[in-house]
């Protein structure tokens, strides 16, 4: 990535873009080139075409907002206000879900915008004395007084059938079931992704509410967007996971130029530079959200933080969300492992099966500590990767970008073909020997001396005394793994070599072995937990993030080191 570049101008690979560093800011330029080229899949007969991640974001962001969602009282009359909505525009999806609260939604996408303001436009207010009317993108239908509700419809029937009420990751026993289908290993892991997986639902929801938050800002603040980014948008997103939005300040689009005007606003001057001035802007936003935005619950104000954000629940969605102000190198580290889990159909389910038996074994958690993340566990195997030549390294795409650029060659992805090249047949392997040679490529690896750098793909010399060393991808003078002590490691390792024991010894159900749920005794407290995502591991973690501040701090400091911030850990002490 060009982002860590030392010259002022250069050019990102990975996207086709410009980015200029100067000092601390981080600016980013759109280029004049058309970038609608894609590259295809490296692995499989069935090679298919992705699209870029801004050109990912802009559809999904464009879809929020050709979207309506409307809550229903009952799921009965769900057939009755698509119909009623049909009036009014052309629709091409409905999707009705139940909360966790039990409140029911029918998620409505049309055609076009206008569809959507043609809806609104003949919405109206619910009189209540003394209350003020405040403008939402939320809807509400209900079926005259009076008309009654055909149960037994068999439109009703139907919608029920699909009613979605799911947003946690299904049970142990239900994943077993669906992994015995399949006796074949590399099958299995492919379906415990597939089950694992963030539904299209789920997306089409997590864009909504930034949207639906952006809908409110806007009316104050005109170039602000709120974007997703972490697992929500980088691929490896899972039920259940958190979604982390951040306030991207929408420049001027490129190539427009600023010219001097007679009249222009009188505003107040508010900058997001300086940590205050993120702090004051949040606190304003909490009030806002608190206040205006329908569903909104649990709000926590983690200012005291490096970074400031805000934690609220969205009960309409069923989203967790954490809000923070321009945190930008974390969307471009979003953006860079959506490259690297595109670039081959193996990535993905490796990666799902590896962090699902990491969170069975109680290896990662969903607060941060002294354990290692998803974050740098992903690392590990994108570094894995490498080594196999499924993935390439960072500095290898810009030596060879350069040389396009030198010839011309300005289209994105355009190393992709050199790179495939220059590697010959490339890797065949498939997912059950890459899961194994995993296990035993860090069983052996030497951790007391060597450290991982995916920029550059290869192994280097450690800096310091860190027991796990991985170099920060922006930064590599940077360990994004500085949290994990020797305890954690060892124990890392250790699972290393008993995940390998059972790939080698058994013959049958080896996934399902893998991340068979097992009792794990806690070394600080001498008790025995059971650990797995189910439809109550997110009131668990409410249980424990609740105890104290210095809990939201921590969860802050892992949100930022999972998304490529290169100087949390200098600055954990000081939070």
């Amino acid at each position: 990535m060009a982002l860590v570049h030392r010259v002022n101008l250069s050019f990102n690979p990975l996207l086709g873009t410009y980015y200029y560093k100067c000092m601390i800011n981080i600016k980013r330029l759109k280029t004049r080139y058309n970038m609608k080229a894609q590259p295809e899949a490296v692995h499989g007969k069935n090679s298919t075409l992705f699209p870029t991640f801004e050109q990912m974001i802009t559809f999904r962001q464009h879809q929020a907002k050709r979207t309506a969602l409307v809550k229903i009282e009952t799921t009965d009359i769900a057939k009755d206000a698509e119909k009623f909505c049909n009036v009014y525009g052309k629709v091409l999806n409905t999707f009705v879900y139940c909360t966790k609260t039990g409140k029911n939604f029918l998620l409505v996408e049309y055609k076009t915008q206008d569809d959507v303001e043609n809806l609104k436009r003949i919405s109206v207010h619910m009189h209540s004395t003394g209350a003020v009317n405040v403008i939402t993108p939320l809807l509400s239908y209900k079926l005259q007084h009076g008309i009654p509700v055909k149960h037994n419809n068999s439109s009703s029937t139907e919608y029920n059938k699909y009613l979605y009420t799911s947003f946690t990751v299904p049970p142990f026993t239900k994943i077993v079931q669906t992994l015995k289908q399949e006796k074949n290993v590399s099958r299995q892991m492919v379906l415990l992704y597939e089950t694992l997986k963030v539904t299209d639902l789920d997306v089409r929801l997590r864009f909504f509410t930034a949207h639906q938050i952006s809908f409110y800002l806007s009316k104050l603040f005109t170039n602000i967007s709120v974007v997703p980014f972490g697992s929500s948008v980088n691929g490896f997103g899972q039920l259940g996971c958190d979604l982390d939005l951040l306030c991207r300040i929408e420049n001027n689009k490129a190539g427009s130029k600023i010219v001097w005007k007679k009249l222009t606003f009188l505003s107040q001057r508010l900058s997001l530079i300086e940590r205050n001035e993120q702090k004051e802007f949040l606190q304003t936003i909490s009030t806002i959200i608190e206040a205006c935005i329908p569903g909104m619950s649990n709000i926590k104000k983690v200012l005291e933080a490096r970074v400031p954000i805000l934690k609220f629940f969205n009960g309409n969605t069923n989203m967790m969300c954490d809000l923070s102000c321009t945190n930008m190198v974390a969307l471009y580290m979003s953006e860079l492992l959506f490259i690297y889990a595109e670039l081959d159909s193996r990535v993905k389910p490796l990666v799902c099966t590896i962090r699902t038996w990491a969170r069975n074994r109680n290896l990662t958690k969903e607060t941060s500590g002294h354990w290692i993340t998803n974050f740098s566990l992903t690392l590990l195997i994108i570094f894995y990767l490498q080594t196999k030549n499924i993935l390439p390294s960072l500095c290898l795409i810009e030596s060879i970008t350069e040389e396009n650029i030198k010839s011309q060659i300005l289209k994105p992805f355009s190393w992709f073909k050199k790179w495939k090249k220059s590697i010959g047949k490339g890797n065949t392997e498939n997912l059950h020997e890459l899961l194994r040679g995993f296990f035993e490529y860090y069983s052996i690896f030497d951790f007391n001396t060597q450290a991982i750098c995916i920029r550059e793909g290869i192994i280097k010399a450690k800096k310091n005394n860190s027991p796990l060393y991985i170099h920060n991808i922006f930064d590599t003078t940077l360990n994004v793994s500085k949290n994990v002590t020797v305890v954690e490691l060892s124990r890392l390792i250790n699972n290393f070599q008993s995940a390998l024991q059972i790939l080698d010894s058994s013959e049958e159900d080896i996934i399902i072995k893998l991340i068979k749920l097992e009792p794990y005794a806690s070394q600080t407290e001498g008790t025995f937990k059971t650990i797995f995502l189910n439809g109550e591991s997110h009131d668990n973690k409410q249980n424990e993030n609740n105890s104290d501040m210095n809990d939201l701090k921590c969860i802050n400091d892992e949100m930022l080191t999972n998304e490529g911030n290169t100087n949390v850990h200098e600055n954990r002490e000081k939070v």
